[in-house]
């Protein structure tokens, strides 16, 4: 079973993460609700996962998330927090973490970021900002502006379901988009994809 270290200063919102993580038969082997707990935490229960917030006393969860991570490389980080701005987004995927999913995200969302870390992918939720994104086209890759819209969501880790639900459309036809902007961009795999669209951000 994955362990997990939970890391938030708010008790309600710690109790309910932990009774979404359980009931997806992960294990919860601590909890921490500062940034230097969390540190001492990770290092005594030695967990495959954490969820950490940003907004934590003492020191800044980006700051934690750097040290365990240097500490223990094998552990992923999960950012769960409220802070969506550009700032915060960079500052945490700099410090080592894995995924970053809003608070307001729903709860399938947040096991989504946690399976694609346990995978060694990356995932960021919807509404949170891609660091430096613009809404320039990626006229080099011949995407038209609804694919380059699919293919943000791609570049976050998004399945089709999601991003169906996203734009407001069918699961098939964000199907066809994805397939579609596989073969442009010549990408065998979703993960092909998005390493390409990294490599070409937009301007």
């Amino acid at each position: 079973m994955t362990s997990v270290l939970l890391v938030d200063d708010h008790p309600v919102f710690r109790r309910g993460l932990a009774a979404l993580l359980r009931s997806a038969e992960y294990e919860i082997v601590g909890e921490a609700a500062s940034g230097t707990e969390a540190v001492e935490a990770a290092l005594s229960h030695r967990p495959d996962l954490i969820v950490m917030d940003l907004g934590l006393p003492g020191l800044h969860g980006a700051r934690a998330t750097a040290r365990i991570i240097a500490e223990l490389p094998d552990t992923r980080v999960v950012v769960v927090t409220a802070f969506d701005d550009d700032g915060a987004v960079r500052e945490a995927l700099s410090a080592g973490a894995s995924g970053f999913v809003l608070k307001d995200a729903p709860g399938d969302e947040i096991l989504a970021a946690l399976a694609a870390a346990q995978s060694g992918a990356r995932l960021l939720g919807s509404g949170v900002p891609l660091p430096g994104e613009t809404s320039s086209e990626r006229a080099d890759l011949g995407l038209t502006p609804r694919e380059q819209e699919v293919a943000r969501f791609i570049e976050r880790g998004l399945g089709n379901a999601a991003i169906a639900r996203r734009l407001g459309i069918s699961e098939k036809t964000a199907a066809n988009y994805v397939s579609t902007i596989l073969a442009k961009l010549h990408a065998r795999t979703r993960h092909d994809a998005a390493e390409v669209l990294r490599e070409h951000p937009a301007e």
